[in-house]
């Protein structure tokens, strides 16, 4: 092999990891439409947490997996003490002794990990555990935290380039030590390219206008109406509904838009 075969088009070497995207094989067609569903999923997404939401939620019904957590950071070594991760099914319980006692000792977190999610986008549990060269404190992560305590026997992370050069990972776990097999790693390893090509465009914070465009049209009413000065009672003689079905849209909405009392929300709505 010559060193011409190795420039590309533009008189450049191609680094690694673009030559490894290069010798991707073809997926199934079922493959490439499970990652065109998600994707598809997160057309919608006008920010970083838009993009959070509709990922784990796109990922959840076109993988049929359950138990999701998006994780972000400044860097890759930091997003594993993201304070605020958005979790999903049983990572949602994992979480506090995550926290408290397992971060720092991450499989996703070791250097075998982190030469995969740079290459490839993606890392496995499966994967790593053939390679054989894991640190004990990775290990005993696995043995302990993932299978012992939450009985997860599969475990993936999804590498996700986000605006400023920060990172993401969006982690996969499942009792069932096959869930995520070949076929499956594969359409995840076109995910992250994918989905970091459109992350690294958003902005990481929702506008007043994306906050309620998600609004359905009825919690919108609720929303101006609560921007007017209205009490749940006028709100529901102005709807015809019952009080406490105004509740549950003004909790749902509050939910929604990340706001945390109804002053902030009429704020919102006027900002808008």
């Amino acid at each position: 092999m010559t060193q011409s075969t190795l420039v590309d088009s533009r008189g450049s070497v191609p680094s690694p990891a673009s030559r490894q995207r290069r010798k991707r094989p073809r997926l199934p067609q079922a493959d490439y439409a499970c990652a065109f569903d998600v994707l598809e999923a997160c057309a919608g997404a006008r920010s970083l947490p838009d993009l959070k939401e509709d990922l784990v939620e796109g990922l959840t019904a076109s993988l049929g997996v359950r138990h999701v957590s998006f994780f972000a950071g400044a860097t890759h070594h930091t997003v594993f003490t993201d304070p605020q991760p958005l979790t999903e099914g049983h990572t949602s319980k994992m979480l506090p002794e995550y926290q408290e006692r397992w971060a720092r000792h991450d499989i996703f977190g070791t250097p075998a990990a982190t030469r995969q999610l740079v290459s490839s986008g993606v890392a496995s549990l499966l994967e790593l555990g053939a390679s054989g060269s894991l640190p004990m404190s990775a290990t005993s992560y696995v043995r302990h935290f993932l299978v012992g305590s939450w009985g997860m026997s599969s475990a993936t992370a999804m590498k996700v380039e986000l605006p400023g050069h920060h990172s993401a990972l969006v982690g996969i776990f499942d009792p069932d030590e096959g869930k995520v097999g070949p076929r499956e790693l594969a359409t995840l390893r076109l995910l992250s390219s994918q989905l970091s090509a459109v992350s690294r465009n958003l902005p990481l914070t929702r506008t007043a206008s994306s906050r309620i465009a998600r609004l359905s049209e009825r919690q919108r009413e609720v929303a101006l109406l609560i921007a007017d000065g209205m009490s749940n009672a006028e709100i529901a003689d102005t709807l015809s509904l019952a009080e406490d079905s105004v509740k549950k849209y003004v909790s749902r909405v509050l939910s929604a838009t990340g706001c945390q009392s109804r002053m902030e929300l009429a704020l919102l709505v006027r900002a808008r």
